[in-house]
């Protein structure tokens, strides 16, 4: 349960990294119409509760699952902005 809640919390996050301004022309290399764009957006919002659900099922207590997922969201942003980083150095330099 703790894989498949990492696995919809990153891909949450790029999902919603994919409907920023910046994320956009990283990783789609064109702006995304408004409508796509919620679409999208409403999609990482939905993986992002559903990623919190999973880990309070693994959890005894919802406090405690609540800082973990707090905690694995964090990294989970920070892996994102790497991957979109290392993107756009290989679009650039190769």
């Amino acid at each position: 349960m703790m894989v498949a809640a990492i696995v919809c919390g990153q891909c949450a996050m790029l999902l919603l990294a994919m409907v920023s301004v910046r994320g956009s022309g990283i990783l789609l290399r064109k702006t995304v119409t408004p409508l796509a764009c919620r679409c999208v957006r409403a999609a990482g919002i939905v993986l992002l509760g559903m990623s919190f659900f999973l880990q309070m099922q693994v959890m005894e207590t919802l406090v405690i699952a609540a800082i973990n997922w707090i905690g694995v969201i964090s990294i989970e942003i920070v892996m994102t902005a790497l991957t979109c980083a290392v993107i756009k150095n290989i679009r650039e330099n190769g």
